[in-house]
């Protein structure tokens, strides 16, 4: 199964995601690593962006990471960009996510052992299609991140919205329907961030 990537790295002082020669050295490496990334800025902390791009395996991205030729292709980002966090979820391929939306979301939901992860499930597929609904015309992509720490289980969901104000109006109207606000019951906690792409 195809992986995505979604990589949180933080700009450097005095580097701005505006900077040409920051989107230039995102596509070289793009170009070499043939991955299809999207780069996303976040609207809550300016100084993040996201990338997202696909691997063959999850094998094959840290086959790359472990590799001579790692330093070689990304060094030309060791000046603007200081690394955050990685992570990794089974997807068919980039045209799954809301690509198309002037933002999206991305969740990460860090879920209860035990039975707190069938029941997180029994709720989202329950309420999978007032979600659906709700960010049309845009694309709805959840899963689970396969390169958790052992005993910790990680869920994700990529949203699209017009607006930020849009995504915050729907999780307010959805707290109304008490069986899908209890999903909330289930998570140890959750970070949600909102995204431009930064190729307009």
């Amino acid at each position: 199964m195809p992986i995505l990537e979604v990589c949180q790295l933080r700009l450097k002082e005095g580097v701005s995601v505006t900077d040409e020669s920051l989107v230039k050295n995102l596509s070289t490496v793009r170009s070499i690593i043939k991955t299809n990334s999207q780069f996303y800025h976040c609207i809550e902390d300016p100084s993040l962006i996201y990338i997202l791009g696909m691997w063959s395996t999850l094998q094959t991205h840290q086959n790359f990471l472990a590799s001579p030729e790692k330093k070689k292709i990304l060094g030309t980002q060791d000046d603007q960009l200081e690394f955050q966090w990685m992570l990794h979820m089974e997807l068919d391929s980039m045209s799954s996510l809301p690509l198309d939306a002037p933002v999206m979301a991305i969740s990460r939901l860090f879920i209860k052992d035990g039975k707190h992860v069938e029941e997180y499930n029994r709720i989202v597929k329950n309420h999978k299609s007032t979600i659906v609904g709700a960010t049309e015309p845009y694309k709805v992509v959840d899963g689970w991140r396969c390169d958790s720490e052992p005993g910790k289980q990680e869920a994700l969901m990529f949203t699209g919205w017009d607006t930020v104000d849009s995504h915050k109006a729907f999780i307010e109207k959805a707290r109304e329907n008490k069986e899908y606000a209890s999903v909330r019951e289930n998570y140890d906690g959750m970070e949600v961030r909102h995204a431009r792409n930064m190729e307009g």
